[in-house]
């Protein structure tokens, strides 16, 4: 029986009690004497502690870990499952070995799921905690929780929904399954969590090898209390798995983009508070995510914090099912404002226009060339600069983006569209001609898992000040890397590199064999290729030599080699092979 169902049976005194007790303790050992002072200080009286830790100890709340004849010296402990306590680094030990039990046997969506309910679970057990402790019942704490936070209790079977409940069972997979789409049809935010459950085949037939792999998660699972543990870890959580598996999925076509690429971008955005947020090709939604954490940590710094944080976020998906690991995404970083759509943003775009707009969209995607774009009247005016070849959307992606932003603009897209001809080039002239480009940037190779192409992110701003216009900035950042600390194939854009690039960016900076701003005429004279090679060139390194320093070392080695010689050469005079 978990605490809060242990408290619901106690008097209001003593659930109070005990849980400023908790405060103040945790799971640490401590006498009578400093439990008095401990209440004290909260304005609490200790005439009936005695009585508190006796009724405690009688329900197993507490433990008594030495007992004198003089109670005042006895030691104490709360009964506090040492999980509660739980790190960052054991959450991600846990995955870290979840992921290995599932690696070629189970999908890994089963892994975010389990995640994602094993953390509402605890966290609305948290709050029936808090409402027994302030007196309800377990009943109206239950209820109390439903309407704060997610429906876990069934109100017309009085039946409870919680991880905590449903792995009690004797058949835990099966439990779990008509748990989760129980909850789907309860929540109407998470409705589409039961075709993920049917997608990811929990509803049909498990085989025996599966059932002993989902039953090792169910385990390590219920070692993890993430009651206490925070949205953002929870969050990176949910993104060390999808980043685990993106080796794997890569080869299958599945496209993840590093954080650290995500970062830069939002960066060189510089999100403000009270804005929208749209992200056409969103993904996991972590450039959404990524945004609402960036204003967030804007707000702390400057001192803001009665400020509220008011961002709306926008995303729409084409893959029905990673829409939905989007939206649990979103949901288990705590963020509740924003709208998720699902369907082909190219050709059926269901969102409006939002002040900054960020994505990666699939490069050099094949099938949306005239033909395709031209069919609907409405799509018109968002492919206005013209519409691309058949064999590469990049082109309709960007004016796609440009179409719906207005402020700025980042995407992380091939190189490709910097140079190539034909109908992107028109694009391309058309939309330069605009003064709508403002940065170029050269990423460096090897950052992504499904090509080791280096890619580019350009920013685009519809409101460039007087001293940008008729102008682009060229940042060659092909050298601004680590060596991935996990794959050795990869590299990884580290602090002081993407610090570098942002600061160049905001400041308009020039730096030699790094940064320059070119301006449109000279662009027009290479023809509007874009290529950043063309306008920066990184510098070329060379080692200073001390020629007099060398010349003594060549003598010192010839010395050296001559003396080798005549010892050889009498050694063979000894023996008779030389006369």
């Amino acid at each position: 029986m978990a605490v809060w169902e242990k408290l619901a049976n106690l008097e209001n005194w003593v659930k109070k009690s005990y849980l400023l007790l908790e405060k103040a303790f945790g799971s640490r050992p401590f006498t009578f004497r400093e439990a008095e002072e401990a209440l004290r200080k909260e304005n609490i009286s200790t005439e009936n502690l005695k009585k508190l830790l006796s009724l405690l100890y009688k329900h197993d709340l507490l433990q008594i870990e030495k007992n004198t004849l003089d109670h005042r010296y006895s030691v104490y402990r709360l009964t506090i499952p040492a999980e509660r306590e739980i790190t960052r680094d054991k959450l991600f030990r846990a995955l870290k070995a979840g992921a290995d039990l599932i690696r070629g046997g189970v999908d890994y969506k089963v892994l975010l799921v389990f995640l994602f309910y094993k953390a509402i679970s605890d966290k609305w057990n948290t709050i029936v905690k808090k409402y027994v402790g302030e007196g309800s019942s377990l009943t109206e704490a239950y209820l109390l929780a439903n309407r704060e936070y997610f429906v876990l209790y069934e109100e017309d079977e009085q039946k409870l929904l919680t991880w905590h409940e449903v792995t009690k069972k004797r058949e835990t997979l099966r439990e779990i399954t008509n748990a989760l789409l129980r909850i789907a049809k309860l929540n109407e935010e998470i409705r589409e969590l039961s075709k993920l459950v049917e997608v990811l085949g929990l509803t049909g037939f498990i085989s025996e090898d599966n059932m002993h792999i989902l039953e090792g998660i169910v385990k390590l699972f219920n070692e993890l209390d993430l009651s206490q543990v925070d949205y953002d870890i929870l969050g990176e959580a949910y993104q060390w798995i999808l980043g685990y598996f993106a080796p794997q999925k890569a080869k299958e076509g599945e496209v993840y983009t590093p954080r650290e690429v995500i970062k830069l971008m939002v960066r060189l955005l510089d999100v403000e508070n009270g804005s929208t947020i749209l992200d056409p090709a969103a993904g996991s939604a972590a450039m959404l995510i990524e945004s609402y954490k960036y204003v967030r940590s804007k707000i702390a710094q400057k001192g803001e914090g009665s400020a509220e944080l008011d961002l709306m976020l926008y995303a729409q998906e084409r893959n029905e099912i990673t829409a939905v690991l989007a939206k649990l995404n979103l949901l288990l970083n705590n963020i509740r404002d924003f709208e998720l759509y699902v369907g082909d943003s190219l050709l059926n775009p269901r969102f409006s226009e939002a002040d900054y707009v960020l994505a990666n969209p699939p490069w050099n995607q094949d099938g949306y060339g005239e033909e395709v774009l031209s069919k609907d009247t409405k799509l018109r005016r968002i492919y206005k600069y013209g519409y691309p070849p058949n064999n590469t959307a990049d082109w309709a992606w960007i004016q796609l983006m440009l179409a719906h932003t207005k402020k700025r603009m980042a995407i992380v897209i091939d190189q490709g569209v910097l140079f190539r001809g034909g109908r992107e080039k028109e694009i391309r002239k058309r939309i330069v001609e605009d003064d709508l480009l403002e940065a170029v940037i050269l990423l460096p190779k090897k950052l992504f898992y499904n090509t080791q192409a280096p890619g580019v992110v350009l920013v685009f701003n519809r409101q460039k000040p007087p001293e940008k216009k008729g102008k682009i900035l060229f940042i060659n950042a092909n050298n601004e890397y680590k060596q991935h600390p996990e794959v050795r194939r990869l590299n990884i854009l580290a602090e002081e590199n993407i610090e570098k690039i942002v600061k160049t960016y905001r400041d308009y900076h020039e730096e030699l064999g790094f940064s320059r701003i070119v301006p449109l005429e000279e662009i027009r004279k290479n023809d509007y290729n874009l290529n950043v090679t063309i306008y920066v060139q990184p510098l070329i390194t060379t080692e200073e030599v001390d020629i007099a320093k060398l010349w003594s070392e060549i003598k010192q080695l010839t010395q050296e080699r001559e003396n080798l010689e005549r010892k050889i050469e009498h050694y063979l005079t000894m023996i008779g092979l030389v006369k």
